[in-house]
């Protein structure tokens, strides 16, 4: 069969060469087939250990109360810690791949894990036992006066918090490291023993096909193998918010059936072993299956809510994945949607699949009608995990020959055109191997108007995939040319805009004060500043006060970097935000979902004291009435405080654009240059004409205060240092970015400003040093590894702008790594800074903390000092140089930028000074 010749210049075909699963009922092909052809539903009740039926169900339950209306859920495990979960699903794929433990060690394969909320017995919890331990206000506002005495309220919010974190039980996250989400993706790095980047991708229920896209642009790049897959935990918030905004059914999961009036969400975990086709056949490595091509959208400015699908986002997915395999409609011989029971969203999703069959002509349409199916009727939802469930599940159909039908026959609703080119109720029909390849698409939508869409192949014969590979070379091309920072703003502590904080740099102020939990740099961002303004975020007033107010301070930043640059409406312009999961603000969204538990052990402490019964009562009703009122309100849009793609979404939003979305999580300053690495990938590929970059954290509160100092990060100074023989760890800040990026010809075919360039990044992955920050190895890997892809010389370097997280040992290791790299081959010793002893650790704004501060210095020459700096602990021996005074830079054209994090996802970028920044603000 001939094949159509693509539109877009996109990914080479990936073969997938092993997987593993675990979804509710079945872990094999064969199980997973006999759930579906046998109509067999999985899910059931959510267990006790899972979410307290007597504490959250409420088959009423109304919007803005921490109850859930149902406890029907697909459990794949009761108890099951997600990161040992995910490590060991990863052995069982390269298991499948052929491949020994362990023979992945010490190659460059990056893994791409989708993950959006929950994460099991960690993070949540621990935002709980936080909120537990600052009970004592809301007691003395609940107690009658010298009911209890100063230190009795002490002892009593200690008992509380206590009673909480006994009630989690032994499978609890002590170490803040280890709950940390992004721990889900490292874990597997540090299993594998691999040394390439391991980023969280927070895309909602599109996460896992975003996965697998990002992946297959690191095997166009030339990485071996590549890890791409998703996990979907439930846990009480989850199913608290999703009760809140009215998605869940009470009597299960119905898809396109006249019955279907919600959801019911499921446990779920998938990972793909990946590959090119290319060297799959080569060199005989094993092919389960063919991902021709993979499609990401959003819904733009859409006129409904954030909440309510359409199909402007979704059509444009599924089309943008058709052309980039080069597949015609009537090639399709099945479709499995995201169909997940609710009225409005499958009636959107069948139109969308209807129209995309006849949208290439008369001529491509297929002969009869399309089987369209949903696992989610059989399964559940698995949410983050529901795409690549179903890409297993289309797996299965190869393998078994047949498309089942809808399960428990159920009535199908009109939901078609006349003359529609799809079919939902007589589905069930054989589907054996034969001439003609079989081929599938498989859908995913997430809320917040982001839509992905992939096409996937059976395994082809040999004469199959040399056609495959003949007809990829005809049209795959890629740009390596370099990108260009075309608009960017800021906001600091202290620096309201970029402008401000260079000035404050220059002078070598500090932006550090004492806050009710320690030293810190918050951004003090107060929503009310938006509602003002509520219609140009197309939000009432009211709605804005209850969302986390990164998302409108990001919308500003984007206006302003946009300013000068010209961003058509409906233009694919991806969003990529690099974030931590949770602001301050989402952390204590999840504790107000999770408020009966904080109830049920402030009563059981207070019997215990013998007062009087009523007395305890009327003590715990005032403070728990106190409590929730300063708490973010429960309601419909609560899903959106707790993951920072919806932030992306916002972006997307507000200025109508249709590329995809999504935000990249790899632990402090390295999530940073995560977002950066997939924004330029998606420029090099040139299927987007621009891409906003953001970064953003806000996460000054007592939960960061208490892990970051359990780790023995933060420093016991007011005036922290780095690079010094007194440094002794950061103290932590907040900040929010925003780039606007395009390949560097596009914007000087434009006349845009120019205001850096980015010529090179490199990863690598390492498991830090002394519970640190950096891993020596890993800082080294990666700055050879951008070094390798630029053809400038170590000599033409004017500075590194450092990570520079004043921990000892991360120093100590980052030093090590410049002077073993750059400082071994140069001439003149490498004069190093860094910004955090200003502003402090930004965490997931770090990174482009340090990018933005030096580009500026590029642009005017001249190098502050480092703070705090007078006994550096390296120097002439290393060729490395430590800057205690402000330098004139002679020469300032490229400069190095270096990001790690606890994760162990280490980078390095090459930076080239914008010709144009001077003139805006430098």
């Amino acid at each position: 069969m001939a094949m159509r010749r693509g539109k877009l210049d996109g990914i080479a075909p990936v073969a997938i060469s092993g997987f593993a699963f675990a979804l509710p009922g079945a872990r094999t092909l064969d199980e997973l087939a006999e759930v579906l052809h046998g109509g067999k539903t999985t899910y059931g009740q959510w267990p006790e250990d899972r979410i307290t039926r007597a504490l959250y169900l409420d088959p009423s339950a109304s919007v803005g109360v921490a109850r859930t209306s149902t406890l029907l859920g697909g459990v794949v495990e009761p108890s099951k810690v997600p990161h040992r979960w995910v490590v060991e699903t990863a052995h069982q794929a390269l298991a499948s791949a052929g491949l020994e433990p362990g023979s992945l060690g010490g190659q460059p394969v990056p893994v791409f894990l989708a993950h959006s909320r929950g994460g099991g017995h960690g993070l949540y919890d621990a935002a709980v036992l936080a909120v537990a331990g600052q009970l004592q206000p809301y007691l003395v506002h609940g107690a009658h006066p010298n009911e209890f005495s100063h230190q009795e309220l002490m002892d009593l919010t200690r008992k509380v918090r206590q009673s909480l974190r006994d009630s989690f039980g032994p499978d609890f996250v002590e170490d803040p490291r280890e709950r940390a989400t992004h721990r889900l993706a490292s874990a597997i790095s540090e299993a594998l023993g691999t040394t390439e980047k391991a980023l969280l991708v927070d895309g909602n229920c599109t996460g896992g096909l975003a996965a697998i896209e990002l992946a297959a642009r690191e095997l166009a790049k030339g990485a071996p193998w590549a890890i791409a897959g998703a996990l979907s935990y439930v846990d009480t918030v989850n199913q608290v918010l999703y009760s809140n905004s009215r998605l869940l059914s009470s009597e299960g999961c119905f898809p396109f059936a006249q019955k279907g009036n919600g959801t019911v969400i499921s446990d779920g975990v998938v990972l793909l072993v990946l590959t090119s086709l290319e060297r799959a056949v080569q060199e005989r490595l094993p092919i389960h299956g063919v991902i021709r091509g993979v499609g990401g959208a959003n819904d733009g400015a859409a006129e409904a809510y954030m909440l309510v699908p359409n199909p402007r986002g979704h059509g444009l997915a599924v089309g943008r994945a058709l052309d980039q395999a080069g597949v015609e409609p009537r090639e399709l011989g099945v479709i499995l949607a995201h169909g997940t029971g609710t009225r409005a969203g499958d009636a959107v999703e069948a139109k969308v699949f209807d129209r995309a069959l006849k949208a290439h002509g008369e001529a491509a349409q297929p002969a009869s009608p399309v089987p369209v199916m949903s696992i989610k009727g059989n399964l559940g939802h698995a949410k983050e995990a529901s795409g690549l469930a179903n890409l297993v599940a289309l797996l299965a159909l190869f393998e078994s020959g047949a498309v089942p039908g809808p399960v428990h026959g159920d009535k199908p609703r009109s939901l078609l055109e006349p003359g529609g080119l799809i079919e939902v109720e007589k589905t069930a029909r054989s589907w054996p191997a034969g001439e003609q390849p079989r081929i599938g698409g498989v859908s995913a939508i997430a809320s917040g108007g982001q839509n992905y869409h992939a096409v996937v192949e059976d395994r082809p014969s040999p004469a199959r995939a040399q056609a495959l590979l003949r007809g990829t070379r005809r049209r795959l091309a890629r740009s390596d040319e370099p990108i260009a920072i075309v608009g960017m703003s800021g906001a600091f502590a202290d620096a309201p805009d970029l402008a401000t904080l260079w000035t404050n740099l220059l002078h070598g102020r500090r932006a550090f004060r004492r806050l009710p939990f320690g030293l810190g740099a918050p951004l003090d961002l107060d929503a009310s500043r938006f509602t003002g303004n509520a219609g140009q975020y197309d939000e009432r007033p009211a709605d804005i006060l209850r969302h986390d107010p990164l998302h409108y301070l990001l919308v500003d930043l984007a206006r302003s970097a946009a300013a000068k640059v010209s961003i058509e409406r409906g233009s694919n312009v991806p969003v990529v935000v690099s974030a931590e999961h949770c602001s301050e603000y989402g952390l204590l969204q999840v504790a107000a979902a999770r408020l009966p538990e904080i109830e049920e052990h402030l009563q059981r402490v207070l019997r215990e004291t013998g007062k009087d019964p009523k007395g305890v009562a009327r003590t715990v009703r005032a403070a728990m009435k106190r409590l929730s009122i300063d708490l973010p309100e429960l309601w419909a849009g609560s899903l959106f405080n707790l993951s920072p793609s919806f932030m992306a979404a916002r972006i997307a939003r507000a200025f109508d654009l249709t590329g995809p979305t999504c935000a990249i999580e790899a632990g402090g300053a390295a999530a940073s240059m995560g977002g950066l690495e997939v924004a330029c990938g998606r420029l090099a590929s040139r299927d987007a004409d621009a891409v906003f970059w953001a970064t953003a954290d806000m996460r000054l509160g007592v939960t960061r205060m208490a892990d970051e100092g359990a780790m023995g990060l933060l420093s016991q100074r007011d005036t922290p240092t780095v690079f010094d023989t007194a440094s002794d760890g950061y103290l932590p800040g907040e900040g929010a970015t925003v780039c606007l990026l395009r390949r560097l010809s596009d914007a000087r075919a434009r006349g845009e400003p120019v205001l850096g360039i980015i010529r090179a990044v490199g990863s690598a992955f390492g498991t830090p040093e002394e519970h640190g920050l950096v891993s020596e190895p890993a800082m080294s890997l990666a700055i050879r590894r951008a070094w390798s892809r630029c053809d400038v010389s170590a000599d033409a370097l004017a500075f590194v702008e450092c990570f520079g997280s004043g921990h000892p040992a991360s120093d100590r290791a980052e030093l090590a790594a410049l002077g073993r790299t750059l400082g071994t081959a140069r001439a003149r010793p490498l004069l190093l800074g860094a910004v955090t002893p200003n502003i402090g650790h930004t965490g997931a704004a770090a990174g482009a903390a340090s990018l933005m501060k030096a580009l500026f210095t590029l642009a005017a020459k001249r190098l502050p000092a480092t703070l705090g700096v007078t006994t550096p602990i390296v120097g002439a021996a290393e060729n490395l140089r430590v800057l205690t005074e402000p330098r004139e830079l002679k020469e300032a054209r490229f400069a190095g930028v270096n990001a790690a994090g606890s994760g162990g996802t280490h980078y390095h970028v090459v930076l080239e000074a914008g010709p144009d920044l001077q003139e805006t603000g430098a």
